[in-house]
């Protein structure tokens, strides 16, 4: 896990030495354990390396790294976690090793195997490998792009980063502008190309650029996800084992490291079952393989005072697995202007509802203590429908499917289910708050049929309490109150989007996974979270983004997924022996969202007022900065806390352009 960067003059100038040092050493949060600059003057290309040390720590392992006699160049950020097996099958050819490292591994691979070496990888990677004979220069990204590569392209220059704030330390006259449009945005940009620097790409996940010298750049599409479903089992049974089996590996695979790892542990499904799956692979390893011996620890991100406090349940998995734990405790109270700053400015992004300070700080806490890799679970809620919205949209399309106008009438009738057990067939679900049995179900929606309907196909009433609560109180659009506050036309954001997996998977459900996955809320979290962590120096690896899994998973029945009262079923049923039932059958959701609200009334209060009332806020040519302040000062003077987070990603706009800024001027 590392920085990486890189400039290639294509009209032969010369590079200079002095931007790449700058450039490179922008990355250098990203790798604190080294540094590595490779320059082939005779071809006029640069490559920039910042190490985060975690696979064979040796001198051997350093980066950039040259290959077949110095014809191949790689810079590599990321993690090959079937390093071992490639290796194997490539000595098996004849190829021989100088390092322990899976750097090596990949430029071995693509000198026998070209661009298709891709197919062979499974982990996380960002790399960019330079053909001196060909003069090509290759960049790949992951299946899913959990590692970041940007670039930028023009007729004399090629540039790329793992971050967007490194383009600011290039010189002047190579420097791009912020582009105001995409600012005004006020939203993710991970779901296409364009960034908040003119100019500036986001390689797409499951892509590769190859540049020649004197041909155009040309971007291809190496991966997509429906051209590889697995063929499941026929019977539940059966696929729960298959998964468990799995998930099992994905975990033990990324185990492999050679310095101590961590979990971030929030108490909810996915992340507690990362650890335990941690634990009971702990429990069978054997001498002599290659994953961590020192993975017993766990770090708890604790809301304290605030209804997002889940410790109790952390606290559960961590008396069952044995686990060290560490929790870091955020007070209502806490004064959040300086880490706030820091966390804002990592995240080169407008999180539009969420500070996501705590997830920086917990980074920061292992990093103190001397964890630079954490197993996390990210990835469980889009591939095995964990959000409240997944369990609607299966409603929908289970009762009424050739009348969807009628979802209103379902609407309409969750709205007074509250809070009691309701008996459909031999199952129970329980619906939130107020009192209501089956014969007020049977009363209101009046037939048997539709009854009928819901027990075969057995979504859950449960999780209507979240999703039906946005239909009926009508929640307001992003950034308007009772103004639009945006003074500047805003950019078209160029969504990349691929048609074709729509007729390649089946289901209602199944299509908003993989849409989500692909394409809406996943890439945005991987955005999050490699900058949160990576701002420390800690790298996060996903077992649920393991490719094998996340094919698997896609070609599930619906009915897997959600089924007998429960989101997530299938992982449910898979963690039966390891996992507390405490959290295994637990409905609710919470994750590592900030209880941004209750700050806004506490801790916050200041921060949000002295930002409101900065000159760069009030004078800004993006929105209106005045009227804003005014809104939120009302809200403020009224107690509407929540319709004064409406300010928040205005906040986070300013703060991230000042800091930009900041830099831009110290370069």
């Amino acid at each position: 896990m590392c920085g990486i960067n890189g400039i290639w003059n294509l009209d032969r100038a010369p590079i200079d030495s002095g931007e790449l040092d700058r450039f490179t050493d922008s990355l250098s949060h990203r790798g604190p354990d080294g540094r590595g600059i490779f320059i082939d003057q005779a071809h006029s290309i640069g490559l920039g390396h910042r190490r985060l040390a975690i696979l064979d720590l040796s001198e051997a392992g350093r980066q950039p790294m040259s290959y077949a006699d110095g014809r191949f160049t790689i810079v590599f950020n990321g993690e090959i976690y079937n390093f071992i097996e490639i290796r194997q099958k490539l000595e098996k050819r004849g190829f021989r090793f100088n390092s322990d490292s899976d750097t090596e591994v990949i430029l071995a691979a693509y000198t026998q195997w070209g661009q298709k070496c891709q197919l062979e990888f499974n982990g996380m990677w960002a790399f960019a490998i330079w053909d001196s004979k060909e003069q090509t220069l290759f960049l790949s990204r992951d299946r899913f792009g959990v590692k970041p590569l940007f670039f930028l392209a023009s007729e004399r220059r090629l540039i790329f980063a793992s971050e967007l704030k490194a383009f600011m330390a290039l010189s002047n006259q190579h420097r791009p502008e912020f582009d105001d449009g995409m600012i005004a945005l006020m939203g993710n940009h991970e779901m296409n190309q364009k960034t908040i620097l003119k100019g500036v790409r986001n390689l797409p996940g499951g892509h590769s650029l190859v540049i020649t010298r004197g041909i155009a750049p040309r971007i291809c599409r190496w991966w997509e996800t429906y051209e590889h479903l697995d063929i499941v089992p026929q019977t539940f049974e059966e696929q729960v084992e298959a998964y468990h089996e799995l998930f099992l590996d994905a975990c033990k695979i990324r185990m492999r490291s050679d310095v101590p790892i961590a979990t971030a542990l929030s108490g909810g499904l996915d992340s507690s079952a990362v650890l335990c799956a941690m634990a009971e692979i702990g429990a069978l390893m054997t001498v002599g393989e290659r994953q961590s011996r020192d993975w017993q620890n766990a770090f708890v991100l604790d809301y304290t005072d605030t209804s997002h406090s889940e410790r109790h349940y952390a606290e559960e998995v961590v008396r069952a697995t044995g686990v060290n734990s560490t929790y870091e405790s955020i007070s209502r109270n806490r004064d959040f202007d300086k880490e706030l700053v820091g966390a804002i400015f990592s995240l080169e992004a407008i999180q539009k509802n969420d500070a996501h300070l705590g997830p920086w700080l917990i980074y920061q806490a292992m990093r103190r203590a001397g964890i630079t890799v954490s197993l996390d679970g990210h990835g469980g809620d889009e591939g095995l429908a964990g959000y409240h919205h997944y369990p609607r949209i299966g409603l929908q399309s289970a009762i009424w499917p050739w009348k969807r106008r009628r979802w209103d009438d379902l609407v309409d009738i969750a709205s007074g289910m509250y809070s009691a057990e309701v008996e459909v067939g031999h199952n129970m679900y329980t619906i939130s708050r107020g009192a209501v049995g089956k014969d007020r179900i049977s009363r209101v929606m009046g037939r048997k049929a539709i009854l009928g309907m819901v027990k075969k196909s057995p979504m859950l009433f449960e999780f209507l309490r979240n999703t039906v609560a946005a239909r009926i109180t009508g929640g307001k659009p992003f950034g308007q109150s009772s103004r639009d506050w945006i003074k500047i036309r805003k950019s078209d954001p160029e969504v990349v989007r691929e048609s074709d997996w729509k007729n390649h998977i089946r289901g209602d459900v199944n299509r908003a996974l993989y849409f989500d996955f692909h394409y809406g809320t996943l890439p945005t979290i991987l955005r999050n979270f490699d900058r949160d962590s990576m701002a420390h120096g800690v790298e996060v690896r996903a077992p649920f983004l393991d490719w094998r899994l996340v094919a698997f998973s896609m070609a599930l029945p619906e009915d897997s997924k959600l089924g007998q009262g429960y989101t997530k079923r299938i992982l449910r049923d898979a963690m039966k022996s390891t996992l507390p039932d405490s959290i295994r059958l637990r409905k609710s959701k919470m994750g590592f969202s900030s209880p941004l609200t209750e700050w806004y009334q506490a801790g916050l209060k200041q921060f949000v007022k002295d930002s409101l009332n900065s000159q760069e806020f009030l004078e800004s040519s993006i929105w209106d900065g005045r009227s804003i302040r005014d809104y939120i000062e009302r809200c403020y003077r009224d107690n509407r806390y929540s319709d004064a987070t409406a300010s928040w990603p205005y906040i986070q706009a300013s703060i991230l352009l000042k800091e930009f800024r900041a830099r831009n001027s110290q370069t």
